[in-house]
């Protein structure tokens, strides 16, 4: 299943309105109350499918994942691979248009055909192929390894590099005064997150990884 067979399901005037951002069209006319719709739509199914998929995580655990599916980045990724903007009507072409295009079309598609929605869903958002190392909330592990010892970690940022839009931070931990491992990171938090992480393995205190699962989610 794709996007693209979602579209074609899509009969005249539903199909122009999931293609036209409000930047070109009257707010009644363009997509954003589809994109409305699309949003929740996609947001409970991949929450079902995490939730199945990762019976022994909790629910900060559970969230990010849900958040790392459905981010703006993902969904446009799923839209440019299809070539989605090709078809969009909009006075500027990005990530965030192509995401919110894309949301549009599952939210049009549901009023026509809701179960071939959630197959199609099911299919792309895929939570089994979700790398949960890249997702846990490293400094929060950090700081509750050291916290034991009476410890703290700081952070500081060392450098920014790279264009306005595409930014590249290095930041560095330090423990009692001595900085201990840096990461990289597209903004500021993702740097300390990478940092926390590489201290976390210099410390030898790295958890381990999850084994995988089988997912069974009821259409």
């Amino acid at each position: 299943m794709s996007i693209r067979e979602l579209i074609g399901i899509l009969p005249e005037p539903l199909r122009q309105r999931a293609l036209t951002h409000p930047s070109v069209a009257d707010p009644y006319d363009s997509n954003g109350r589809l994109e409305f719709l699309g949003d929740s739509i996609l947001g409970a199914r991949v929450a079902e499918l995490v939730f199945h998929a990762y019976p022994e995580l909790l629910e900060g655990d559970l969230t990010r994942i849900r958040a790392h599916l459905v981010r703006k980045s993902s969904l446009a990724e799923v839209g440019r691979s299809e070539g989605i903007e090709e078809l969009i009507e909009s006075s500027v072409i990005n990530d965030s248009v192509i995401a919110d295009t894309v949301e549009a079309i599952i939210g049009a598609a549901y009023l026509i055909d809701p179960e071939l929605v959630y197959r199609t869903i099911d299919e792309i958002f895929n939570p089994a192929e979700v790398d949960t190392e890249e997702l846990r909330d490293w400094k929060t592990l950090l700081q509750e390894t050291l916290q034991a010892e009476g410890l703290r970690p700081t952070y500081r940022v060392r450098s920014k590099h790279g264009p306005p839009h595409r930014p590249e931070f290095v930041s560095a931990v330090s423990v009692n005064g001595r900085e201990v491992a840096s990461g990289r990171g597209h903004s500021i938090k993702e740097s300390e997150q990478a940092a926390a992480r590489a201290a976390l393995e210099i410390l030898g205190a790295r958890p381990s990884v999850r084994s995988p699962v089988e997912i069974h989610v009821g259409a």
